[in-house]
């Protein structure tokens, strides 16, 4: 049981760090996506710097 119980645990954690990884992941693309779509949107006005 001891064995069965630490396998569980090493499968828990790696289930947990690849949903994290996964959620990081998504947020960084939606930020880059965000901080994309500004310049593209800045840089048709000109004069605004």
């Amino acid at each position: 049981m001891n064995g069965l119980a630490w396998t569980m645990l090493v499968l828990a954690g790696m289930v947990g760090a690849f949903l994290f990884a996964t959620v990081g992941a998504i947020l960084v693309a939606l930020l880059l996506a965000n901080v994309s779509s500004r310049l593209t949107r800045d840089d048709e006005h000109h004069g605004d710097y």
